[in-house]
């Protein structure tokens, strides 16, 4: 029997036997495409819910990476490079103490041969200075080569011994030289009048009242720049420009600001570095040799590289 489609899913008695029945139809059929819209519906979001959710994650994983980057390149300019030039310094610094301690060993080696430390230089029959210091101890240095070649009746600046400024010693060099042929030194005597280097005079250990462990024999200063046989270039602590044994003076227009700067040793043959806090005062105190002037206590807190 034919019912109409409008009554398709309905219970009702039949029209013939008056039985109750239930006439057939399209359920499946009327509510799967709403079904199906709706699950695709919610598809489309689930999956555009999914790529945003991912999408966060991708730019914060981002954003976490370039951190760590940027935190770690701050650190590496703030931190490591500093710590890695400081490190190279203070090996350059152990290195030129090594070069000064030879240097004062030399020169207390040439005291005990010839009875007194060699005057800062030696002076003409008109009273210019002539040879240097450094020449004078060349063969305590074990380069008796130079000193047989350089010519004492000649000056320090004629051709034969121009000669052998050519051929500095090592010892000479500064550790931030890397000049080829280069003659120039950085080691200088303290002089003066109070110092164990009083200009053209000797002077033996018996003058030598305060503490050789005290008294300044050599520094290095990086502000200076002279060829190593020339007699004229010394600290002279007599001279205004010498009053500052190392310039430390970092507004002055003359300060001197190479990193090297303050490598200092003491007759007893030892080193010191003197940093940028180091007074004027306890170095102006160090370079006499009789001044009387307790500094043990501050040059405690000297550097040892």
């Amino acid at each position: 029997m034919q019912v109409l489609e409008r009554y398709a899913g309905q219970t009702g008695p039949c029209a013939v036997c008056a039985k109750t029945i239930t006439i057939p139809g399209e359920q499946g059929s009327a509510t799967e495409p709403g079904f199906s819209r709706v699950s695709s519906r919610r598809s489309s979001e689930d999956n555009g819910g999914v790529a945003l959710g991912t999408l966060i994650g991708i730019l914060g994983g981002s954003v976490a990476f370039f951190s760590v980057i940027f935190l770690t390149t701050v650190l590496i300019f703030r931190v490591a490079i500093p710590a890695a030039n400081q490190m190279r310094t203070d090996s350059l610094n152990r290195a030129s103490l090594d070069k000064i301690e030879r240097i004062v060993q030399a020169l207390n080696t040439y005291h005990d041969l010839h009875g007194s430390y060699p005057p800062a230089y030696f002076t003409d029959e008109n009273g210019q200075p002539t040879h240097s210091w450094r020449v004078m101890i060349l063969p305590q240095l074990n380069r008796n080569d130079l000193y047989q070649q350089y010519n004492f009746n000649e000056p320090w600046n004629s051709p034969t011994n121009i000669n052998v400024t050519t051929r500095m010693p090592d010892v000479y060099r500064s550790e931030t030289d890397n000049t080829a042929g280069s003659t120039s030194t950085n080691f200088a005597a303290v002089i003066g009048k109070r110092t164990m280097f009083p200009h053209e005079k000797s002077t033996t250990r018996s003058q030598a009242i305060d503490d050789p462990e005290t008294i300044l024999m050599v520094v290095e200063v990086h502000g200076l720049g002279f060829d190593w046989t020339d007699p004229t270039a010394n600290y002279d602590l007599d001279s205004p420009q010498g009053t500052m044994i190392i310039d430390n003076n970092r507004s002055s227009m003359t300060a001197n600001k190479s990193m090297l700067t303050g490598n200092l040793g003491v007759m007893s043959e030892d080193t010191y570095h003197a940093d940028d806090n180091t007074s004027i005062t306890l170095l102006q105190s160090m370079a006499t040799r009789s001044g009387s002037e307790d500094v043990g206590y501050e040059m405690d807190l000297f550097e040892r590289p």
